[in-house]
């Protein structure tokens, strides 16, 4: 496919988003015709945004804020979450949101809209993402960025993107990788005494298998947890087999929602 075409192709992908996103998001063609390799963007509803052109920033814009991803209102559990949420304040604490896998930080924005009274933190491996991220996030004082990977144990990782998309960053253990990697415990401790966990979303390309593989008694704190499974990516790994059983034998509700499984206790 042409470059060509393929601008026009995805114009008409923002196109059927507008109603949603607003007008102002189809700029972002025309800024890239003129040079500009990262547009900034208002977003309806959201505020102002960062994104590449040429990369898959405008689709995870797209998944999050138009398809809405995140958006679980129609479920009867929402409401249960909404009650966890409340009790936590009511106790005088702060719910606790990790995003793990936050690309460019929309998802976080996502969250941090839903449950304004929250700490978001938003955990994000690679460079390029971080560095959007932040400037996205920086109208955002609830979120925490946390430039490193998610996983069982503390320790290294090496970072690597088969595709080239900045959703495709995948993670792999190494002695001395060039990125650190946080477990959830940490990062509640960091977030200060009074963080009680709400909500652990995840999309990390795979690494998901190491994450859910020990040290899983933060599962029976968190009241929802929100994941994107890699299985039909990585074919024989049993990518999910670590999740599933971590996950099945507690007290959650699975729903199947878009892209995602979302397990709410």
């Amino acid at each position: 496919m042409t470059k060509p075409f393929r601008a026009i192709v995805s114009f008409f992908k923002d196109l059927k988003h507008v109603g949603r996103l607003g007008p102002a998001f189809l700029l972002r063609h025309p800024m890239a015709m003129a040079g500009r390799e990262t547009c900034v963007l208002p977003i309806a509803g959201v505020g102002v945004m960062q994104m590449r052109y040429n990369n898959s920033d405008a689709a995870v814009v797209r998944q999050i804020f138009s398809r809405r991803e995140y958006d679980l209102s129609k479920y009867p559990q929402r409401k249960r979450l909404q009650a966890a949420y409340e009790g936590i304040l009511a106790k005088g604490e702060i719910p606790l949101i990790i995003d793990a896998g936050a690309n460019i930080g929309a998802a976080s924005i996502w969250f941090a809209k839903e449950f304004p009274s929250s700490i978001v933190v938003a955990v994000e491996p690679d460079a390029g993402n971080i560095e959007l991220c932040r400037r996205n996030l920086a109208a955002h004082e609830q979120v925490r960025l946390v430039a490193g990977a998610i996983g069982a144990t503390s320790g290294r990782v090496d970072l690597e993107n088969p595709t080239g998309e900045s959703y495709a960053i995948r993670t792999t253990r190494a002695e001395a990788g060039s990125t650190r990697v946080y477990t959830v415990q940490e990062l509640v401790a960091e977030a200060g005494e009074k963080a009680a966990l709400l909500l652990v979303k995840v999309d990390i390309e795979g690494f998901e298998a190491d994450l859910f593989s020990q040290n899983v008694d933060w599962l029976d704190d968190a009241s929802a947890l929100i994941v994107e499974l890699h299985d039909w990516m990585l074919p024989g790994q049993h990518a999910s087999r670590s999740l599933q059983r971590a996950i099945f034998p507690r007290d959650f509700e699975m729903l199947i929602h878009r892209e995602s499984l979302v397990f709410i206790r």
